[in-house]
């Protein structure tokens, strides 16, 4: 009985260990998914921020005559460059699904 016995408190350690892997290894892909998705909605975010304020510089353009408000078409041709430069520092990371032995996923 205690050879059983030991061999089913290897079997539970066995069981434990692999539900502790994969635990682990779909907690790393769903923490991975979520710095991917947060990437996206501020990649997103900073892609609305730019075609809203190119929408408010073609509105003055049509709007108002060259010279009446130079300093505001000013504001926002520098608020524009600074909504691309932020668009531009958002990185989205690729998902390497091989690394995280899911071939198949994605495709």
């Amino acid at each position: 009985m205690a050879a059983n016995q030991f061999h089913g408190s290897m079997l539970q350690e066995a069981y434990t260990s692999g539900m502790n892997d994969r635990t682990n290894h779909y907690q790393m892909i769903l923490n991975m998914y979520r710095r991917f998705h947060e990437a996206v909605v501020s990649k997103y975010d900073a892609e609305v921020e730019v075609y809203r304020i190119a929408s408010k510089l073609e509105l003055f353009e049509e709007l108002f005559n060259d010279g009446v408000m130079n300093h505001v078409k000013d504001k926002l041709e520098t608020e524009i460059a600074l909504a691309h430069a932020r668009r531009s520092d958002v990185k989205v990371p690729n998902l390497d699904w091989e690394k995280l032995g899911e071939p198949k996923m994605w495709r």
